[in-house]
């Protein structure tokens, strides 16, 4: 049997695939129109929107703003990955969630130099799955209380 920390949601930015470790999702919310709340965005912190969640509001990050991804989806075609962090659950925007994937399948990559200056802080690792680069996704990075001393 595989237990939630030993498998990765893949998901998609722009093209770009990233991975995230499934112990940090709540949930995947892939009709997400009807439930946002532009009204509530605060820009400065990275939140564009808010999202109703378990009949409460959280707060929805665009991580392709911070790693300056563009983005050719709509906003009604995007999903929401629900995460748990240190100030309560938030919502990360995506423009499609792919798959589950076994830890296993993932192999490690060095991060070219460049790739490094380019990211800023926004992501320090890369694993291949298939032979794909697959960025490391860090929750701290893109909201909470580490994201804005950053």
């Amino acid at each position: 049997m595989t237990v939630a920390g030993n498998r990765n949601l893949i998901f998609r930015l722009g093209g770009i695939g990233f991975l995230l470790e499934l112990a940090d999702v709540v949930e995947v919310v892939s009709q997400i129109t009807e439930a946002l709340d532009p009204g509530r965005s605060d820009i400065g912190q990275g939140i564009v929107s808010a999202l109703q969640f378990r009949q409460t509001w959280v707060p929805v990050v665009d991580p392709a703003l911070k790693l300056d991804v563009f983005s050719a989806v709509k906003l009604k075609d995007k999903a929401a990955i629900i995460l748990h962090g240190s100030e309560g659950n938030w919502a990360l925007l995506v423009d499609q969630v792919e798959e589950l994937s076994a830890v296993e399948n993932f192999k490690p990559c060095e991060v070219p130099f460049l790739l490094k200056v380019a990211a800023m802080g926004f992501y320090s690792q890369i694993k291949l799955l298939h032979n794909e680069p697959m960025i490391v996704f860090d929750p701290e990075c893109y909201y909470g209380s580490n994201a804005v001393s950053a």
